[in-house]
């Protein structure tokens, strides 16, 4: 019996002496950050203005719905022990972005002059999935490739205040709590960020304020330029 409660003791201190992983805050900032997590996640939505437009309705509530996942894993990036997890909300940082950055990268195009996008004005029981299938076409040769968005060079690109909240040189990231960023139509947020050229990492750390640039290279968000704030 002895030897039992001893070993019972022991496990519990070994269990304790686990460190948190690289990169977590101490826990006793987790419960305010996730009660911020949770007020962004009911309001965010919510708040959505939306146009009376289904397809720019659809993106925005997307995008919104989208972002609150973001944020609720970035928490947990942020404070989280358990590998496990903070692997998911890795996988969901990773994934979400694109599916954010390719969405607002419509709203870009059908604000344009020339889209010719419109509210769908089918009566109520009339949709296509109201409809029996129409024959099959006859395969048509493939359309030519669409050509990507033009964007700002980085020499023209704007230079948005920010501030360093992470820099992981390994993965050629950084994170930055930011203001919005016009040229890319992005909202301030804090979000990590990968930098065209490794190099732009160098010296940074985190806690300072610089002003960078960011533009869609190859249908992904990479800053293209960082400069410490004078």
């Amino acid at each position: 019996m002895r030897r039992l409660i001893l070993s019972t003791a022991l496990a519990a201190v070994l269990v304790g002496s686990v460190a948190p992983p690289a990169g977590a805050q101490p826990a006793k900032a987790a419960p305010a950050a996730l009660e911020r997590a949770r007020d962004t996640m009911a309001t965010r939505f919510r708040d959505t203005k939306l146009t009376g437009d289904p397809d720019r309705d659809f993106a925005a509530l997307l995008i919104a719905s989208l972002e609150e996942t973001l944020f609720l894993a970035k928490t947990q990036l942020d404070y989280g022990a358990d590998q496990q997890l903070r692997a998911i909300a890795q996988t969901i940082q990773e994934t979400q972005q694109a599916r954010i950055d390719a969405l607002k990268q419509w709203q870009v195009r059908s604000r344009e002059a020339g889209d010719r996008s419109q509210p769908n004005p089918t009566p109520p029981g009339e949709g296509p999935l109201d409809r029996a299938a129409p024959a099959r076409p006859q395969p048509a040769s493939p359309p030519a490739p669409e050509k990507p968005a033009a964007s700002a060079t980085p020499a023209n690109a704007p230079l948005v205040a920010g501030t360093v909240k992470k820099v992981d040189e390994a993965a050629g990231k950084v994170t930055l709590d930011h203001a919005s960023i016009p040229n890319i139509d992005m909202d301030a947020m804090t979000m990590a960020y990968r930098v065209q050229d490794p190099a732009l990492l160098k010296g940074l750390k985190p806690g300072e304020k610089v002003r960078f640039s960011a533009e869609r290279i190859n249908g992904s968000i990479a800053v293209t330029r960082i400069q410490k704030a004078k």
